[in-house]
């Protein structure tokens, strides 16, 4: 079993089954009913305010994680590692159709394992509270005793999708996997949600939840088996959290990968929380956009690359949530954002002078903002 295998068959354990029956055998924990099972029309699959099941399967990219293990770049990367058929391999489908990884008798009678990432993939084997969780007189917390995954808590949602999204077997990216990235509050809203969540500040946690979770995740992966590359990641991601309040006082400089992991899960946690003020994000768009300072040109190129891939989705998301606040729309501090997350993505030949030049161009454009 790879390591990512084992972290997510560990998230699996940890999410998708009973709490308190864990260590019981497969045929007493709660089964797995299948994504049909939500998408009636008189559930999930109905008009307006029930229509999730229809939103998933239209226009979700989790619908169709399995398809893809059957066509062009799959097929390559399967064939490089001497896979004859990715659609039923357990490396591939451990994340494109984890279903197909369940014990024997998890699923319940007559029911097929989802094709994809499913519903229960996330929410939890509903066997127990398929026919209670629309009921009124069922609280929350009586359906997570039942087996229903807290989403609802941003810590717990992020652990639901980090190890997918960002946990990478050496062997298939060698392969020719492209490189994950875990951009928790960019990749929840790219499907688009088929939720509806108004809760303050939603944005600016996300994506501090989603980055030191992320620095976990690296943390762990770096105290198992040391990697050049993710070293470079890591010290990048060091690096980010640094910039913010919280990471300033919380987050060291350096110190061993364990020790690192523990502090990125508590401070993971305490970011779901926390609240932003309006202000408080412009404050930290503004710390960002004058860090020209990190990237000298005569610097550890490939470092100052990784740097700049997590700096410019971060002023992006930031700004994103100000909009939503009611921030009028800036072109020219839009325009030079675009521009840097451009030179960010160029990974081959990202040029640390036009970056900062860049940098430069966005911080001038940031001062006029709201003025």
């Amino acid at each position: 079993m790879n390591n990512l295998q084992k972290s997510l068959f560990g998230l699996l354990a940890a999410t998708l089954v009973i709490p308190v029956a864990t260590a019981a055998e497969p045929s007493t924990l709660a089964k797995f009913t299948g994504s049909p099972s939500c998408a009636s029309t008189s559930c999930h699959g109905g008009g307006t305010l029930h229509n999730e099941s229809v939103i998933y399967e239209r226009r979700d990219s989790h619908a169709v994680a399995q398809g893809v293990l059957a066509k062009g770049t799959s097929l390559r990367i399967a064939e490089a590692l001497g896979i004859k058929d990715p659609t039923k391999a357990a490396q591939c489908t451990v994340c494109h159709a984890p279903m197909d990884n369940l014990a024997p008798g998890r699923l319940a009678a007559g029911v097929a394992p989802d094709r994809a990432v499913g519903c229960e993939s996330c929410h939890g084997a509903a066997e127990n509270w398929l026919r209670t969780h629309t009921r009124g007189d069922v609280t929350f917390q009586q359906l997570l005793g039942l087996g229903m995954t807290n989403l609802n808590d941003l810590y717990h949602r992020a652990n639901n999708c980090v190890a997918c999204h960002l946990n990478l077997d050496e062997s298939i990216r060698a392969a020719g996997h492209p490189e994950l990235y875990f951009e928790f509050d960019r990749q929840t809203f790219a499907q688009p949600p088929h939720f509806k969540d108004a809760r303050p500040s939603l944005g600016p946690r996300l994506w501090l939840t989603g980055q030191a979770a992320a620095l976990r995740e690296v943390s762990w992966k770096l105290a198992e088996k040391t990697d050049p590359q993710l070293v470079l990641r890591w010290k990048a991601l060091v690096w980010l959290l640094r910039k913010t309040e919280v990471g300033m006082k919380r987050v060291p400089e350096s110190g061993g990968y364990a020790a690192m992991q523990k502090v990125a899960d508590q401070l993971a946690g305490d970011a779901s929380k926390g609240l932003w003020t309006k202000d408080q994000v412009a404050r930290q768009i503004g710390v960002f956009v004058k860090s020209r300072g990190d990237f000298d040109p005569k610097g550890e190129k490939g470092e100052l690359r990784r740097r700049a891939e997590l700096l410019a989705p971060a002023i992006d998301r930031l700004w994103q949530s100000q909009r939503k606040a009611g921030a009028k729309a800036a072109p020219e501090f839009e325009k030079a954002l675009d521009e840097i997350a451009l030179l960010a993505k160029d990974q081959e030949d990202f040029d640390p002078a036009k970056f900062v030049a860049s940098l430069e161009r966005l911080e001038v454009a940031f001062s006029h903002v709201g003025s």
